[in-house]
């Protein structure tokens, strides 16, 4: 009963923000604080009045959404994404914390399968055998057990997800579930976005590298026009979606610029990824990774985008104060972790190392994984816990070559022991790392670590 008050509840107010003014939404909210008695909800109302009072543009982004969806991604926003994945999905996980005796992570990545219709210079996945596919039935049961652990949040990536047709019929079969999907766009044409409109459970997110020369240089001529009229096809459709960037030594300074930040907030794109390029997957090459230098003026660029337009970005590398350090490994308090096209899992999207394979095995089994625990034991990486430098892969490759020769972790691709056994990329890494570190000390010490911690101490 008290569940089914708290969803009413968080419903109306949702729905509420496209037609309320601030300061009537504030009245709701304060009337939820007297009608809800869990501490972890109510202190989320307290931060939402707070967003609210200081006109804090991610509110108004909220409206925005919320206002310029379809009634099917509008409702399946709010209650699969907002009340099932974000908010019931904490009480859930914490019932069952204290029944199993270990956390679970939050969300996980899936990459149904490898084949793409485009041939993009530096990709993570590049390596995947194409032949490779989970079928419909074990991505089926996967999303089944998911749930059953509180997970109702999936980020589906690949390959290009869309050129499997049975993708929709999955997210039909599981619509309390919310999907994000990492796509290239180019299937998505007036038809699909229309279909995706009606199902409402899945918000894109759409690669792109900068304006059409560094788009089409990467990705294949006519590729940047053909992004931007799947982004029209979704917008008028109603559906919710974002970008999806990788910062090279290439595109650094355009991506970068809030002339191109403005295109995309205009073309509609409500929140966004940075994913440092780094040298795995298809032909691995260390002078397209950003220097340390740019990496960490990127992350500054991205806060202050954050705090003065109406867009999420999310900076996989530099928010780790904000995620309490590395979230690889299924990490419990926000953590992930990575299924491939063969099934094989992964610590991490980019940390392309497996002992289990999905495949005849419960999902619940395979995050208790010795090789998942020994990266959360090693967390963080660092002796200072300096969050500024979370990585294993980049910022600490030597616990990552330990973990997978005292594991046995074999690479998911022909060629992916070169992140650890290349001496060249050894090198280079070893010299990013460090410069990371030094780079960065005074900043965490002196004033980033005083308002960030690590996901054990919050645990504790």
């Amino acid at each position: 009963m008290e569940k089914g008050i708290k969803k009413r509840f968080l419903k109306t107010t949702f729905n509420l923000l496209t037609n309320l003014s601030d300061e009537s939404i504030i009245k709701v909210l304060s009337l939820g604080e007297k009608i809800i008695v869990r501490k972890d909800i109510t202190s989320q109302i307290k931060d939402l009045k707070i967003l609210f009072k200081n006109k804090h543009p991610s509110l108004e982004l909220v409206k925005k959404i919320l206002k310029n969806s379809s009634k099917n991604c509008r409702e399946k926003l709010i209650e699969n994404f907002f009340i099932n994945a974000v908010i019931l999905n904490r009480q859930k996980q914490e019932k069952l914390r204290k029944k199993l005796g270990f956390g679970l992570p939050w969300f996980f990545v899936i990459s149904p399968t490898a084949r793409c219709n485009l041939d993009c210079i530096g990709c993570y996945a590049g390596s995947y055998v194409k032949e490779e596919g989970l079928s419909f039935e074990e991505i089926d049961r996967i999303f089944t057990e998911a749930k059953e652990l509180g997970i109702y949040f999936i980020t589906v990536s690949g390959g290009e997800p869309f050129i499997r047709k049975d993708l929709l019929d999955i997210f039909k079969k599981h619509n309390d579930m919310y999907f994000q999907v990492y796509t290239n766009s180019t299937l998505i044409t007036k038809e699909l976005a229309q279909k995706l409109s009606k199902l409402g459970n899945v918000a894109p997110g759409i690669s792109i590298e900068g304006f059409e020369k560094e788009t089409d240089s990467r990705r294949g001529k006519g590729t940047f026009k053909k992004i931007m009229q799947a982004m029209d096809n979704l917008k008028e459709a109603g559906v919710p979606f974002g970008f999806s960037i990788t910062p090279t030594s290439l595109n650094y300074d355009i991506i970068a610029s809030e002339k191109f930040m403005d295109m995309l907030i205009d073309k509609g794109c409500s929140f966004g990824w940075y994913f440092q390029y780094v040298p795995i997957g298809k032909k691995p090459d260390t002078s397209l990774m950003c220097a340390p230098q740019q990496r960490v003026k990127l992350g500054k660029w991205v806060d202050k985008i954050r705090n003065e337009k109406p867009i999420f970005i999310g900076d996989f590398w530099n928010d780790g104060p904000y995620v309490c350090g590395c979230i690889a490994g299924a990490r419990p308090q926000g953590g992930y972790f990575h299924i491939n096209c063969k099934g094989d899992v992964e610590p991490c999207v980019f940390l392309q190392f497996s002992v289990d394979n999905i495949k005849g095995k419960k999902l619940i089994d395979v995050i208790q994984s010795p090789f998942f625990k020994a990266i959360q034991y090693a967390q963080p990486y660092c002796k200072n816990k300096n969050l500024c430098t979370p990585c294993a892969l980049i910022d600490n490759p030597w616990v990552l070559r330990h973990v997978v020769k005292t594991y046995g972790a074999k690479p998911s691709y022909n060629g992916g022991n070169d992140i650890i056994d290349d001496p060249k990329i050894k090198s280079f890494l070893d010299n990013y790392s460090k410069e990371m570190h030094e780079i960065t000390k005074d900043a965490w010490e002196k004033e980033i670590s005083l308002h960030h911690k690590h996901w054990k101490d919050i645990e504790e």
